[in-house]
């Protein structure tokens, strides 16, 4: 399946040319293979014979070598005469094929005033109009797909934009679509038809954060779950890439450490802490049994103990989720550094599950940012209601959702799992697929009672076995729905959310921290599965 860039957000989808717009991403999305990747919405701006200039392209798709397709889309009814197709605006019509030139003419021209040279196509998609084949029409007739041949869209896209041979340009071809383009990916788990994505994080953090200048060249952001941090992060690797600059992301987490490693620029090294000690140990000589759970703890402890002295190679370097971290581990990381090198640290101390020490960064700039993007209104609600959060989060969703559902149960395994896979089956009814759906523990996979669990409302499960391979991987059971714990999960999103095993005795400052970890990562839906006397806290706390 292609990935999208930004994925679709759900509740703009308004009007009728925007809805078949849709309707086309998503056959895209769900029919070209893996290795091909869709902008939509891509916006150019070019200076032309002294006129300035404006327009959208509906989708460009890149190939494994970079090449690109543009792919207008025309939704309706149109008007043929001598040969040219109009589209009608209200009073107003407008020539297709010129249209089409136009934003090829433009994005040639970005294209090679960046010094980028790619093949680029384009076509025009017709879903609801037929066009004669024996018809003159002013663009190849080749290069149309119309209602008669939408269904073959696929097909025809991979003739005029094979798939290719994975190629170094195409860093160089994303980078440039992703910052000169104003597209920023959403880094959340980018699948499905329904997952919510705002153009706003574009002009958020990832937007003004970088044109920030600070003497020390050190940054400390601290912002709310869904506020843009990884888009910032993202942004910074991009820009680094563009400028021939060494970079590296370090994060505590290794799933989101994954998914940046599948959306940076391939030139950065992207780490969890624990893997960079891993590296560093390996590359000493030494040997780790990944079965003994002490594994990680014993590179690190070998990593801090070396680090004095080790080159000093990055001209930048990201701390995220540095709430996670030890102080001591960011110092030594720092000592990576290049004495011109940018440090930006970033961190949610809402999102603290480990009981960290707070860390001190001298002289750098306290950027602080308390807007989610990601969340529905009313889950952003209930986390203010329920004050999980230090201070109230702003809600810039466009997505308004419902209030979280409570399934409590009375405190056994049995209704637990009965009551899990009622909140899993509500979401079922409710459209969403089960591959969108993540259920998470707060307990933590080791302690949980739903860890032996093989299926769940009738799908197979999908979960980390606690082992990893010999090269340090986790290893996953194979199963359609995701169970997982809230610390794992942390740094990702899915389009609904099931938190179960909420059981606390009281609501402290870890409990509040778990409830919006979890909270925060669905993007349209959460639901909690608890128990009495958890639901009793949340009511109250509520009532203060």
């Amino acid at each position: 399946m292609a990935t999208l860039l930004p994925d679709i957000a759900a509740e703009v989808t308004l009007r009728l040319g925007f809805r078949r717009e849709v309707d086309v991403l998503q056959l895209l999305q769900r029919t070209l293979p893996d290795g091909y990747e869709i902008f939509h919405g891509v916006d150019w701006h070019s200076l032309h014979e002294s006129k300035d200039c404006h327009g959208e392209i509906d989708f460009v798709v890149m190939n494994r070598s970079g090449s690109l397709l543009l792919i207008e889309v025309k939704a309706g009814e149109l008007v043929m005469r001598d040969g040219k197709l109009f589209k009608a605006y209200g009073q107003r019509e407008r020539d297709v094929a010129i249209q089409v030139r136009v934003q090829y003419s433009a994005m040639r021209s970005l294209l090679d005033k960046a010094g980028i040279k790619v093949q680029i196509n384009n076509c025009l998609v017709l879903p609801d109009y037929r066009v004669d084949k024996a018809a003159i029409v002013a663009i190849p007739r080749e290069r149309i797909v119309d209602a008669a041949d939408f269904s073959r869209l696929s097909d025809c896209v991979q003739t005029l934009l094979p798939l290719g041979e994975c190629q170094v340009q195409a860093d160089r071809v994303r980078a440039f679509l992703s910052n000169h383009l104003a597209v920023a990916p959403d880094v959340s788990v980018l699948r499905g038809q329904l997952q919510q994505a705002t153009r706003s994080l574009a002009d958020g953090l990832a937007t003004w954060v970088p044109r920030v200048k600070a003497p020390t060249r050190a940054y400390r952001i601290q912002a709310t779950a869904g506020s843009g941090k990884t888009q910032l992060a993202l942004k910074l690797l991009q820009n680094a890439f563009l400028g021939g600059q060494r970079a590296m992301y370090v994060c505590f987490n290794r799933p989101l450490a994954d998914q940046m490693a599948a959306l940076a620029p391939n030139t950065a090294s992207i780490k969890t802490f624990h893997s960079m000690c891993v590296d560093h140990y390996r590359a000493r000589g030494g040997q780790l049994d990944f079965h003994d759970p002490s594994s990680f703890e014993k590179a690190a402890s070998a990593y801090l103990a070396q680090q004095k002295g080790q080159q000093q190679e990055l001209d930048l370097l990201i701390i995220d989720e540095a709430q996670d971290f030890k102080p001591e581990w960011i110092t030594a990381i720092s000592e990576k550094l290049s004495r011109d090198g940018r440090l930006y640290v970033m961190e949610d101390p809402d999102q603290s599950l480990y009981g960290r020490s707070t860390f001190t960064l001298p002289e750098s700039v306290l950027i602080q940012c308390h807007d989610n993007f990601r969340s529905p209104q009313q889950v952003c609600a209930a986390i203010n209601a329920f004050g999980l959060a230090s201070q109230p989060i702003q809600s810039k969703s466009p997505w308004r959702g419902e209030v979280p559902a409570f399934f409590v149960y009375d405190g056994s395994d049995e209704d637990l799992q009965r009551q899990t896979e009622l909140a899993v089956s509500a979401e079922l009814a409710s459209g969403v697929d089960v591959s969108q759906i993540a259920v998470l523990s707060t307990r933590g996979l080791a302690h949980s009672a739903l860890r032996s669990h093989t299926a769940l409302a009738g799908y197979s499960v999908r979960r980390f076995t606690g082992e990893f391979d010999v090269s340090g991987k986790p290893c996953w059971t194979d199963g359609q729905l995701l169970v997982d714990s809230v610390y794992r999960f942390k740094g990702q999103s899915v389009t609904a959310v099931i938190l179960t095993e909420v059981d606390f005795s009281t609501l402290g400052a870890h409990e509040r921290a778990l409830l919006f970890v979890g909270m925060t990562r669905g993007l349209m839906s959460v639901s909690l599965v608890l128990s009495k006397s958890t639901a009793a806290l949340l009511v109250a706390a509520m009532q203060v």
